[in-house]
C-alpha cells in the first residue's frame, strides 16, 4: 500500500503579504501583462516553495534581507538595492526574511500570459504553491 506523501505548510513562521501596485497589458507585446507587486515578509517571514505561472518575474529589495534559492540550489541573501530574476518555470524552492528582527520588502515586477489573469483565480494565479504544500 502507497503511504499519502503529500506535504502539509504548517510553520510557526509568518506568511508573506502581497499587495497588488499595478497591472498593465502589454501592446508591444499582444498577450502579455506586466503586474507590479509589493512583496511584505515580517521579520522571520517565509512563504512556501512556489512559481509564478510561468512569469518572468525580477524583485527588487527595497528594505531588508531577502533570502531566495531557486530550483534546490543554494539560497542567497539580497540585501537593499539588490535586484534578482526568476525565468518562466522557476522554481523558488527558498523565498524567506533572512532576519529574525527586522522586516523585508521588495517590489516585484512579473511578466505573464494576460489569459493567466483573466482565469477565475485573477491574481492568485501568480503564486503558484507546490502541489505536496497545499
Amino acid at each position: 500500500m502507497m503511504e499519502n506523501t503529500k506535504k502539509v505548510w504548517r510553520s510557526h513562521r509568518p506568511r508573506e503579504q502581497i499587495k497588488i501596485l499595478y497591472d498593465y497589458e502589454l501592446t508591444n507585446a499582444p498577450g502579455k501583462s506586466m503586474v507590479a507587486m509589493e512583496l511584505y515578509y515580517p521579520p522571520d517571514g517565509t512563504s512556501p516553495p512556489h512559481r509564478h505561472a510561468g512569469a518572468t518575474a525580477v524583485a527588487y529589495v527595497l528594505e531588508g534581507e531577502f533570502l531566495s534559492g531557486m530550483h534546490g540550489n543554494q539560497p542567497q541573501v539580497y540585501k537593499s538595492g539588490e535586484n534578482f530574476i526568476e525565468r518562466p518555470g522557476c522554481h523558488h524552492t527558498c523565498s524567506d526574511n533572512n532576519s529574525k528582527t527586522e522586516p523585508m520588502k521588495a517590489i516585484v515586477v512579473l511578466i505573464v500570459d494576460t489569459a493567466v489573469l483573466k482565469t477565475e483565480k485573477g491574481y492568485a494565479a501568480l503564486v503558484e504553491i507546490d502541489e505536496e504544500w497545499v
